[in-house]
């Protein structure tokens, strides 16, 4: 707890909050320019269509929000070369499982704020009826181990390259790789790949109507495949985490 408590003392000048805020207002203004102006049959599904579009906007967006996230809180030792000095004082591990901790409270708190946004957007919109909670919940749940899973892989990057660069062209590039997954309808092969998780998780399809210009939502059953995807996502986030623990604990100070 106090290496995580220096972790936030590190940052508080940083304004990483700040860039994490303004980042994800880009979601809520897309998603206000999206949803805007919906007619009756829109308002009707209104609620389930916010669990179809906002999947895709995290595959594409929060790759690279990761990767700012990951540099923000690593590149401070880089910049300081202050390696050698912590690990003198702490267990590389613990400094590791700290960045670790901190992102995921980040992460925590930007889909508390996704989420309470959505609400209030249904409502100002008008939709049909009131949200089922457990649908957004379980939407939240499998998004935040998506995320999270994505700045495992992030946070090793940043920590081994001083130049971080390299780390915020891998989010960029994850984020260009998730808007082509899902233009992919091999559900299986989304599931290879981390970023991926958002599309291959999703659990509200859609039927377009080209004669009647409409677009239908609805439910989609658990499958096998479905239930292997879910596991793809706690699986790369272990393997994520394991590695990058690994890794760092063995590098040169």
């Amino acid at each position: 707890m106090k290496t995580l408590k220096m972790e936030f003392y590190k940052i508080k000048r940083r304004k990483t909050g700040l860039t994490l805020g303004a980042m994800t207002a880009v979601q809520f203004l897309w998603c206000v320019w999206a949803f805007r102006g919906p007619d009756e049959y829109e308002r009707l599904q209104g609620w389930l269509g916010t669990l179809y579009s906002m999947p895709l906007l995290n595959s594409i967006m929060m790759p690279t929000i990761m990767a700012v996230l990951a540099s923000r809180l690593a590149d401070i030792e880089h910049k300081g070369n202050t390696y050698k000095q912590l690990r003198t004082l702490r267990n590389a591990g613990t400094l590791f499982n700290a960045k670790v901790l901190c992102g995921l409270l980040f992460i925590l708190m930007m889909y508390a704020a996704q989420l309470l946004f959505l609400i209030l957007l249904g409502h100002s919109l008008h939709y049909e009826g009131r949200p089922d909670m457990g649908l957004y919940l379980r939407y939240l749940f499998l998004s935040i181990a998506c995320t999270f899973a994505l700045y495992l892989l992030q946070l090793t990057l940043s920590m081994l390259f001083f130049n971080q660069m390299i780390p915020l062209v891998t989010g960029l590039c994850g984020s260009m790789l998730g808007l082509i997954l899902m233009y992919l309808y091999n559900w299986n092969l989304r599931s290879l790949f981390p970023w991926g998780g958002y599309i291959a998780t999703m659990f509200v399809g859609a039927d377009w109507n080209p004669q009647t210009r409409i677009m239908t939502y609805y439910l989609m059953e658990t499958s096998e495949n479905g239930l292997l995807s879910h596991g793809f996502i706690f699986l790369w986030a272990a393997v994520f985490y394991i590695t990058g623990r690994w890794l760092f604990t063995r590098r040169e100070a």
